[in-house]
């Protein structure tokens, strides 16, 4: 259950990123979308045990176990984006 609320974290985090940034084109939502899901599964089951955070996987919703996948989605799409340099509207 915890994987499944990381993943769906990353994906409504990538798409609203594509919707503030306004890129338009299909590669560009599904490569943030993408990117939220994998930053969040990232920080989610590898940073949280490291920084001493309770594990998602384990069933333990904190609110800093909640966050780290939250803020490790948000920078892996803005990093996304900063490697790709897109037009803005």
């Amino acid at each position: 259950m915890s994987v499944l609320l990381m993943i769906v974290v990353g994906a409504v985090l990538g798409w609203v990123m594509t919707v503030i940034l306004q890129i338009q084109g299909s590669r560009g939502a599904l490569t943030n979308i993408a990117g939220g899901v994998a930053g969040a599964l990232l920080a989610g089951l590898l940073l949280g045990p490291l920084l001493g955070r309770a594990a998602l996987w384990a069933g333990e919703y904190r609110l800093g176990s909640l966050l780290l996948p939250l803020l490790g989605a948000a920078v892996l799409v803005v990093a996304l984006n900063l490697l790709h340099k897109r037009p803005v509207r």
